[in-house]
């Protein structure tokens, strides 16, 4: 996926014709810009990996379409029929607007699309580019991009919605047109657009030299206000950068967002990530403010974003001299030394003089990164290993291909089919057309991955209540077969719900914990071998109680994304707490009205009041005085002393603990449960 905007900046140290169209005059978008050729030819009769898939097109495995003009491919997506849907903008008399073609699984045009299988959009009389395109459950097509009005000179954040027959979806924003002012004083730019589980549309772009991103509603378009209070979030990067633009966006499993595009600042210019969570604000578990700049050479700009299976976060690029870019981040927004040692990796694919800049990155199952961009005025792909060497297997040898469809050729977009096949999108031709492209899949092994792989997994109960406690059972396991993991340590962390943590005891080694965290160490780890911690924890309001796992060790992790697990657990107030005390040792009192008093763990002095009241002692040795009023008052882990007072009293000192509670009814009728040998003074 890449992105069309208006303007005149090439993208950063690359050839003209490769960088995002940025241009100052609608003539100059309609030119093809010259450039060498690269050919690449179709392998053998017995198709090798990156060769052409000579299925696919009229039998070169190349698809053109000229939609009248000049025109090009900005992203496409793959329907679950296969057809594919590629969006970008078609320039007539000088105009240009959102355009959409959708293709049949061979490549020719499907005709129950729009005219022919095409469908263009005039926004407002101006220029018009669609950007980025997203697939609904429903089958609905979601593109964004820019638009200008009639006069030209403003730019507006827009987003249309296409039925699956091509025509416009009047139920969003009464049109199938949004158009969202930013007040970017007429610079704002929409780069790309992802679907949430719950069907919410994200669009991510740049406005007055920020991130910017728009969510909507999927019913009727609107800006949905539950993300960031007004449905737009801002971002900069601190400092005087001259200005930062994301281009492009992924989703994580957990909800959360991630951008991705660039931060200027002087004469520097760095990939820039952000990542948000599902309410709109930065998450600041990545990178500590939810923000990260990577400088990958001189002037670097990340095209697109994607999160791979295990987590970790690749974006993908351009850096000065022109060379394919790629950086690796762990889930917290490191750079994943794994990667090629740094985190990084750079390519050239546009010969001496650089000239080659990555536009969109996919994960193939087998966890290879394939990415696509130009080269030399060529199509140009490139396939890495897990740890981001070139697979050799792939192309000529080198882990490379280039493809020529006769024009500025420029691949913007790359989608995995389900047989492995490649399948890519952008524009190419002498006249300067869409242009789609399918490759065989397949290729080598990777070479065998150093240090050892921890595996963390953490289990709990789904449901607690106010009153109870929640055992976690975390497990570090070895997962290598020949390797033993040394210095193993475990870091947990207790969040949420008012939560303490009460203790953590290892299977091997030792632990210290603190109220809301414990760190272990578990010496040496056999391969295949594994350790387990148990994690006691008391939560005192409602909410989502969370314990967080991590372990390291002294080797290297291949494979990092696995060593950390989350369990959580929804606390409820079942009991009906009403006065709620701590960990610690509490000396809590009632009211004159019947409360509901919760000590939770430590040795606590309870004194109900008045009413009927009802104490849920907690764990440690508890003294309960139940005063006036006919009370319920239960003990727990601990030898407790109940004494029920005045009134008709129940109490219970059941915790499988014989003889260690004393149950004292007091005056009254009163009813006493207890334990073998549990102390009962005026009990019938």
């Amino acid at each position: 996926m890449s992105t069309f905007t208006w303007g005149s900046r090439r993208a950063p140290g690359q050839a003209t014709g490769y960088g995002r169209r940025r241009r100052t005059d609608l003539i100059g978008a309609a030119v093809a810009l010259g450039a060498a050729l690269v050919v690449a030819l179709p392998g053998p009769a017995l198709a090798a990996p990156g060769d052409l898939d000579l299925t696919f097109g009229g039998g070169d495995g190349k698809v053109t379409t000229d939609l009248g003009s000049a025109e090009g491919a900005a992203d496409m997506v793959v329907q679950p029929d296969g057809k594919i849907v590629a969006v970008g903008w078609d320039i007539s008399d000088f105009v240009g607007n959102f355009a959409a073609v959708r293709y049949n699984a061979d490549g020719s045009l499907d005709t129950t699309f729009g005219v022919g299988g095409k469908a263009v959009t005039d926004i407002a009389g101006g220029s018009d580019a669609a950007n980025g395109v997203a697939l609904q459950a429903d089958g609905k097509i979601v593109v964004v991009g820019v638009s200008e009005n009639l006069e030209g000179g403003v730019a507006w954040f827009t987003v249309v919605r296409y039925n699956p027959d091509g025509s416009l979806d009047t139920t969003f924003d009464g049109d199938g047109k949004a158009v969202t002012d930013f007040g970017g004083g007429g610079a704002d730019q929409g780069s790309d657009v992802a679907v949430q589980a719950d069907g919410k549309i994200v669009a991510g772009g740049g406005v007055g030299g920020v991130f910017a991103l728009a969510r909507y509603n999927p019913l009727d378009g609107s800006l949905d206000t539950t993300f960031d209070g007004d449905g737009k979030v801002f971002t900069d990067f601190g400092g005087l950068q001259e200005g930062s633009t994301a281009y492009g966006l992924a989703l994580q499993p957990d909800g959360r967002i991630i951008a991705a595009g660039d931060s200027t600042e002087g004469l520097v210019r760095d990939f820039a990530l952000a990542r948000y969570n599902s309410d709109g604000s930065l998450d600041t578990t990545f990178s500590g403010d939810g923000r990260v700049t990577t400088d990958l050479g001189t002037m670097d700009t990340a095209q697109d974003v994607t999160v791979q299976a295990d987590g970790r976060i690749v974006a993908v690029g351009a850096s000065g001299p022109g060379v394919f870019s790629l950086a690796r981040y762990t889930a917290n927004g490191t750079l994943d030394t794994t990667f090629d040692g740094d985190g990084t990796v750079t390519t050239n694919l546009g010969g001496p003089q650089g000239g080659s800049a990555a536009y969109d990155v996919v994960q193939q199952t087998d966890g290879k990164l394939v990415a696509v961009g130009g080269g030399n005025g060529a199509f140009a792909l490139a396939r890495y290993h897990t740890n981001g060497s070139l697979d050799t297997g792939f192309g000529g040898g080198d882990g490379m291909v280039t493809t020529d469809f006769g024009g500025a050729d420029l691949a913007r977009s790359v989608a995995l089919l389900p047989d492995g096949k490649i399948l890519t999108a952008g524009d190419g031709g002498a006249g300067e057309d869409f242009a789609l492209a399918r490759y065989e899949g397949g290729g080598t092994t990777p070479p065998p991955p150093a240090g050892v792989d921890l595996a963390v997994t953490a289990t709990g109960p789904a449901t607690v209540a106010i009153g109870d406690q929640a055992t976690y059972t975390v497990t570090v396991r070895n997962t290598s077969a020949t390797t033993a993991a040394t210095a193993v340590t475990l870091a947990d962390t207790l969040t949420g719900a008012g939560g303490t943590l009460l203790s953590a005891v290892p299977s091997r080694g030792s632990c210290t914990n603190t109220a809301t965290s414990a760190s272990c160490t578990l010496g040496t780890l056999a391969a295949g071998a594994s350790a387990t911690v148990t994690v006691v924890a008391e939560p005192r309001s409602t909410g989502t109680l969370s314990d967080t796992a991590t372990a390291d060790a002294a080797e290297t992790d291949p494979v990092p994304g696995n060593d950390r697990a989350t369990a959580n657990t929804t606390v409820n107030n079942t009991r009906g707490c009403t006065i709620i005390g701590t960990s610690g040792a509490d000396t809590l009192n009632g009211g004159f009205s019947g409360d509901v008093i919760c000590g939770l763990g430590g040795n606590d002095t309870i004194r109900p009041g008045y009413g009927n009241d009802t104490v849920h002692g907690g764990a440690g040795n508890d003294n309960v005085d139940g005063s006036y009023g006919d009370d319920t008052l239960n003990g727990g882990p601990g030898n407790d002393t109940l004494l029920g007072n005045f009134g008709n009293d129940r109490l219970n000192t059941v915790d499988a603990v014989a003889g260690n509670d004393t149950a004292n009814g007091g005056l009254g009728t009163d009813t006493c449960t207890t334990d073998a040998g549990d102390a009962r003074i005026s009990c019938p």
